[in-house]
């Protein structure tokens, strides 16, 4: 689960863990919810998944149709069997979450997730600035993902560095950032993890 969320409350817990345990053929859930963002001056009704809509759902929709079926795709609660995160890497930054749809969609299929409602889910608005580093990065990990699958190909050199626009006084600058999406490998080709639980 997010860090971020403030009205946690053990439905978070007990929504995402309820599908693993009834279906069997379940192998990731993942939460939706309304997203209502909170402001100094209280909470906006709605305006979370701004990502999701102008970023993740348009690549979904051109590349993997049927993750276009996912509600909230870049939610950051869920729960998943540990015979899948074993075999799956992790990745590290903001590309988390597509990468393991992206993953477990290509080794077990649609029928592998399933989805609960987690009715609503508090946090706090990220600047559009700050959106922008988050998508860069979970291009990134599509990018890389889709090449591992042979769906396109890119340049090995692709670029690290987001160049956004800032005021500053009556100067705008132009500011560099280095992203870059790392992902640690799958567990069971850790050599003390295999020794741990599959000796």
């Amino acid at each position: 689960m997010d860090a971020d969320i403030t009205n946690i409350h053990p439905r978070f817990v007990t929504g995402l863990v309820a599908p693993l345990i009834y279906k069997p053929e379940t192998q990731y859930v993942k939460a939706f919810y309304d997203r209502p963002l909170a402001f100094s001056q209280g909470i906006r009704p709605s305006g979370g998944g701004r990502v999701t809509e102008i970023l993740t759902r348009p690549l979904f929709s051109m590349f993997f149709p049927e993750l276009t079926a996912l509600m909230q795709p870049l939610s950051g609660e869920y729960a998943v069997r540990r015979q899948v995160l074993e075999e799956i890497a992790f990745p590290i930054g903001y590309g988390v979450e597509i990468s393991h749809l992206i993953d477990v969609y290509t080794r077990w299929g649609l029928d592998a997730f399933a989805q609960t409602d987690l009715d609503k889910r508090v946090h706090r608005n990220q600047a559009t600035r700050d959106l922008g580093k988050m998508a860069f990065g979970i291009l990134q990990a599509f990018i890389n993902r889709c090449e591992q699958l042979d769906m396109v190909n890119v340049k090995s050199d692709m670029a690290h560095i987001l160049r956004q626009f800032q005021v500053n006084g009556e100067q705008i600058e132009q500011q560099e950032f280095t992203i870059i999406e790392e992902e640690r490998p799958p567990m069971k080709t850790i050599k003390s993890y295999q020794e741990k639980f599959h000796s």
